[in-house]
């Protein structure tokens, strides 16, 4: 491939287009998996009047504002997420064959966009079902764990040529997972005495195993609280507006409205969380765990085995 391809200028319009096909494919998964349907069959057809889309009529991005949101076979309506969720694919990769023009390893680009595009799946099918599907959490950690110990480049331990490197890089991703599991397994049952209601769901603790396989344990403990931190910043303010505006209209019991401990998905923020510190953000957050470390490489009681 010429270089100029390769340019920043260049590669992330590449990835821009790849991610808007992975986006199609990812809303046809968030439709089918929920309902226990098949991803490959039948084709893609049309949710109103289950007619066959020809491909003409199914080109991620353009097909929706072409026929401004309509199906072009019945009166059916085709909902904005479709076209919202091909975009922000679209950015993800684009911004990730960006990273890859500068300085990232092919087989790391690799990595975070498996990794991103499961997370967002994620996003979609918790915030609509309240579920997250094994095949995606439980699935998506083992492949983690399968892809650090194959190329353990990912954690930055292809010190050698020998296999101490996979297998180093294998029990990091491990451990990741184990930590980031096992931690927001003991916070939701914490939660739970307290609160007196379940306060997390299996499926986050498993999705939260599948981001530490990825990111390791620092990224698996920013997650979690980085998740809860872009949840109450997102959720606070509209559940203040929505309180104002019932009051403004007389509508206070209204059930579509967000109240006050009702039930929201975490899955989403968890799923952000770890987008963001593959992303970039880990060459920030991984020193906020210095002190962490420290502590345990210096402890006398440690020494002392």
């Amino acid at each position: 491939m010429p270089e100029i391809f390769l340019t920043p200028l260049v590669l992330p319009y590449f990835g821009f287009v790849l991610g808007t096909v992975f986006g199609s494919f990812l809303n046809v998964c968030a439709h089918r998996i929920p309902i226990g349907k098949s991803i490959i069959l039948p084709s893609s057809h049309c949710p109103g009047c289950g007619t066959s889309i020809p491909w003409f009529r199914n080109i991620p991005i353009i097909t929706w504002l072409y026929q401004k949101g309509q199906a072009g076979c019945c009166a059916f309506s085709i909902p904005l997420r479709y076209w919202l969720i091909e975009v922000s694919v679209g950015l993800v990769f684009a911004y990730f064959a960006y990273l890859y023009s500068l300085d990232l390893d092919l087989v790391s680009l690799l990595a975070r966009l498996l990794f991103s595009w499961i997370m967002i799946v994620v996003i979609v099918i918790d915030y609509e079902t309240m579920l997250i599907p094994d095949r995606f959490s439980v699935g998506g950690a083992v492949f983690g764990v399968l892809f650090c110990f194959t190329f353990p480049e990912l954690n930055e331990m292809g010190f050698d040529q020998t296999w101490l490197s996979h297998f180093a890089s294998g029990f990091n991703s491990l451990l990741g997972l184990l930590i980031g599991s096992s931690l927001l397994y003991w916070i939701g049952t914490l939660a739970h005495i307290g609160f007196g209601r379940e306060a997390l769901g299996e499926g986050d603790v498993k999705l939260l195993g599948c981001i530490g396989a990825f990111c390791g344990w620092k990224g698996a403990i920013f997650a979690i609280f980085g998740g809860a931190f872009l949840g109450t910043l997102l959720l606070l303010p509209l559940m203040i507006f929505q309180k104002s505006f019932n009051k403004s209209t007389e509508n206070e019991n209204s059930d579509k409205n967000l109240q006050w401990g009702a039930e929201v998905p975490f899955g989403p923020y968890l799923a952000i969380g770890g987008i963001v510190y593959l992303g970039g953000a880990s060459e920030v957050i991984d020193s906020w765990f210095d002190p962490i470390l420290w502590f345990f490489d210096n402890t006398s009681l440690l020494k002392a085995f």
